[in-house]
């Protein structure tokens, strides 16, 4: 039986949220370490291919921290702060979803475009939003709009191995790291906070985090995957 374990440092007080107006807000950066045990591509294998059609080339390979999505928990105050929805997009090309692990805002719509020379049938039963767009071919896209935040997991009916996600959040305070593991929160609200990091493969995490305004502070995330101590 294996353990997952997620450490991340960072500067902690207790939690008790204080907000004060963005415009006077602060900044979280940080570095974050992932294992490559959670980013060692997995075997996969083509399970459908229509008559006559060629092998899709596969997607460039996504960098290490393609899957991990850093967050402020959502606070009522956070709630209330104003964001933009926008339009985002998670293709369908050579039988994978593209990219894997999507974050957006609230309100917003995500399309989902065909790229295949075959059918796809994208759907969801999550909570949050679920929904099923039928099949459809090559060169057409339908979507669909996330006005609820939650995880959303997202499916192929005609193809079993096909997933990906949805992360929707109800504040602007969400970003994916670089292919360095860089990453950064701007015009974060003053005040004490919990800051989650998220990875498909792991347990979120919660860590305190206080944020004064003007000010940056600083933190690092270490997202290993490992064994237990062997018991006598």
């Amino acid at each position: 039986m294996r353990t997952i374990l997620l450490l991340v440092c960072a500067a902690a007080s207790p939690v008790v949220p204080v907000l004060a107006q963005a415009a006077a807000g602060g900044r979280i950066e940080g570095v974050a370490s992932i294992s490559t045990r959670l980013t060692n591509p997995r075997q996969r294998v083509r399970v459908y291919a229509e008559p006559g059609t060629a092998p899709e080339a596969p997607p460039a390979a996504e960098h290490p921290f393609a899957g991990v999505v850093i967050a402020l928990e959502t606070t009522p105050a956070l709630r209330q702060l104003p964001r933009e929805p926008a339009t985002a997009s998670m293709a369908q090309r050579a039988e994978r979803f593209v990219p894997h692990v999507l974050a957006i805002g609230a309100g917003s719509a995500v399309e989902f475009p065909n790229q295949d020379p075959i059918y796809h049938n994208v759907f969801s039963l999550s909570s949050t939003r679920s929904f099923d767009l039928g099949r459809y071919a090559r060169g057409e896209h339908k979507s669909v709009r996330f006005q609820r935040s939650g995880v959303v997991q997202v499916f192929c009916h005609i193809h079993a191995d096909m997933s990906a996600y949805l992360l929707v959040y109800d504040h602007p305070f969400y970003t994916m790291p670089d292919s360095t593991g860089r990453f950064m929160l701007d015009n974060v609200p003053p005040g004490d906070y919990y800051l989650v990091a998220w990875h498909e493969r792991v347990r979120p995490i919660r860590v305190a985090v206080r944020v004064d305004a003007g000010r940056t502070v600083s933190t690092r995330v270490v997202i290993p995957l490992t064994d237990p101590p062997v018991t006598p």
